[in-house]
């Protein structure tokens, strides 16, 4: 039996609005709460893009908090569906597990920025049900400019 994974990806467009590409369509996120449509989406699209757009507005509030530069921001994130219960939720429930992956574009060291993404998963309601729901891991990934590394 072949496993159903749901992947959305985000990425800054302005400060407070994260663009959102699907397997299939592509639309906007403002403010980590509303949703600007171009196409109908899958469901569980929706609920992950939530996370995301959760993520990135928090990640800026906490970001200027902490004065971490913060270029950017790219979320991917993915979930694999429990085809059980598919049909019956329409939240977080609906995976089995959920995987994040943020991607900050900053001059910030990678002590900080994980120092960020510690206080965006404690600050981030929507990050606290979907992970009291189903098991969800967020990565940090630090991109160095290849001169710069030692």
């Amino acid at each position: 039996m072949s496993k159903k994974v749901v992947k959305v990806l985000g990425f800054s467009v302005r400060e407070s609005q994260l663009a959102i590409k699907t397997a299939n369509f592509s639309f906007t996120v403002k403010d980590g709460k509303e949703l600007v449509k171009e196409a109908q989406v899958d469901s569980e699209e929706l609920i992950l893009a939530k996370l995301a757009g959760s993520i990135h507005a928090i990640g800026n509030l906490i970001g200027s908090t902490l004065n971490v530069d913060l270029k950017s921001i790219q979320i991917e994130v993915s979930g694999v569906l429990d085809e059980a219960l598919q049909q019956k939720h329409l939240d977080a429930g609906v995976f089995k597990k959920i995987d994040v992956i943020v991607k900050p574009t900053s001059t910030a060291s990678i002590i900080l920025l994980k120092e960020w993404i510690d206080a965006v998963k404690l600050a981030c309601p929507v990050f606290a049900n979907f992970k009291a729901q189903t098991p969800t891991i967020v990565t940090l990934v630090k991109e160095y400019d290849h001169v710069n590394v030692a």
